[in-house]
């Protein structure tokens, strides 16, 4: 087939679950024969906005080209300016770029830096669209349904909604993040070396710009979205936590199909349980949203209540401080994809302690493909895999049963056994071939339908 995929870009300029999901794909439907192709949001220049796209580099076998003056990339900063967001342009460019690739279907990642336009001309040219909900952006611009406390919102709130998106970043910030200057210094590693010098660990160059924020503006924002979901042809949900987010708002047409990496192995192994001390391991950055601030108060809780031989270990981006955490955690800093096998050997179960609607997280399917158990929040996607084949627990995101359940499987260590043989002797599947194989079905399918 000839795919056509909308993504952040290439890493290291673009990180997180993502680029790292939409690469290995492009990468392995490649290695299966097919024609593949990417188109990523680029630079905006200060002078001329007409947008075009431009063959940007070859990279492993894919061609890649640049989508110059996309509109603007916030990440998951928020959006001050919504009317620079939903600017029109001429969707001739897409007609004349879907006519010189041909693609038989376009899978989008984001809708961050696209035009509607790109969509609209999709459906004009007959090529079918696929999207995949990585995050939720354009039901919340912020991507995660979180308000400006941390707080997870049970419910989009309008007034909430323009408090939270205050933060965001100045247009003339977001153009200088998405010019190719800043593209060289990330991809050097000079960006990383700036921000630790930076005390503030922070970039933001911008002279603030007015945070007042229109509300009949960002209602249009969001019918923008919104109109822009219902050109699209089937959503592929990565977790029935993500299904039923998005079923909330939209009335779509949708399936779920989890997704897993390139570099996901079956390093499955018998663990040992037979010993006094119990070792948890925490992956991610030490984040509110995370889960990370309710971890830290359930082993305070577990240090108080006597439980010594208890201890957690967490490895990645550190932004706290030792003084504040408790004494039962050893913190490790940032590791690589390498050090998993390491630090999956000297643990006994994992912990996603996420309070966010997290649409899957990959760190649940790397343990259990080197044999170890997960304790879940029940806002994390992945947990229907946990569910499913029986690999480890699900519980509230809080202290008492995160608490409990740690206190359980330390009383009782053949609950940890258990779920160790059943995940070495299962049968579940990690490829990313098999994956793929999946997902051009998909394709294939939507195409007879319609």
């Amino acid at each position: 087939m000839r795919i056509l995929h909308y993504s952040l870009g290439l890493p290291p300029y673009r990180s997180g679950g993502l680029t790292k999901y939409s690469n290995d794909l492009m990468i392995e439907q490649y290695n299966q024969g097919n024609q593949v192709f990417l188109l990523f949001p680029g630079r905006m220049n200060l002078l001329r906005d007409s947008v075009r796209i431009r063959h940007y580099q070859k990279y492993k076998n894919i061609n890649v080209f640049e989508m110059v003056n996309p509109l603007p990339v916030p990440l998951l900063n928020g959006i001050i300016n919504p009317n620079y967001y939903m600017k029109e342009c001429d969707k001739a460019v897409f007609i004349t770029f879907l006519k010189r690739l041909n693609p038989e279907v376009v899978h989008i990642h984001t809708f961050m830096g696209l035009y509607k336009e790109f969509i609209e001309a999709c459906k004009e040219s007959n090529v079918k669209v696929i999207y995949s909900t990585h995050d939720y952006f354009g039901l919340c611009t912020k991507a995660n349904f979180l308000d400006y406390q941390g707080n997870v919102c049970a419910n989009r709130d309008l007034k909430k909604c323009l408090r939270c998106n205050m933060s965001g970043f100045g247009i003339n910030t977001v153009k200088i993040l998405q010019s190719p200057q800043y593209r060289f210094a990330k991809n050097y590693g000079l960006i990383d070396k700036i921000k630790k010098i930076n005390k503030k660990k922070s970039i933001r160059v911008d002279t603030k710009e007015t945070v007042t924020i229109k509300e009949d503006e960002f209602i249009r924002l969001l019918n923008y979205y919104e109109s822009m979901f219902y050109l699209i042809d089937l959503f592929l949900f990565n977790s029935s936590v993500s299904k039923e987010i998005y079923e909330k708002y939209l009335n779509i047409n949708g399936k779920v199909l989890y997704i897993t990496h390139g570099d996901i192995m079956d390093k499955r192994v018998i663990k040992n349980y037979d010993k006094k001390a119990l070792s948890l391991t925490y992956l991610g950055p030490t984040k509110e949203y995370k889960g990370f601030f309710l971890l830290n108060r359930v082993m305070r809780q577990i240090k108080e209540q006597g439980y010594n031989d208890i201890k957690l270990n967490v490895y990645g981006d550190i932004s706290i401080d030792d003084s504040n955490v408790c004494s039962n955690i050893e913190l490790h800093g940032k590791y690589l994809y390498k050090d998993l096998e390491n630090i999956f050997n000297q643990t006994d179960v994992l912990i996603v302690p996420s309070i966010w609607y997290e649409t899957f997280g990959f760190i649940t399917l790397e343990a259990i493909s080197h044999g170890v158990p997960v304790i879940v929040t029940k806002n994390v996607g992945s947990k229907d895999i946990i569910k499913s084949n029986g690999f480890g627990l699900i519980i509230s995101n809080n202290c008492n049963e995160i608490y409990n359940a740690i206190k359980t499987i330390y009383l009782d260590r053949s609950i940890l056994e258990n779920y160790n043989y059943k995940i070495v002797k299962s049968n579940y599947d990690y490829k990313i071939s098999s994956h793929v194989e999946k997902i051009i079905n998909e394709y294939k399918t939507l195409q007879k339908e319609y």
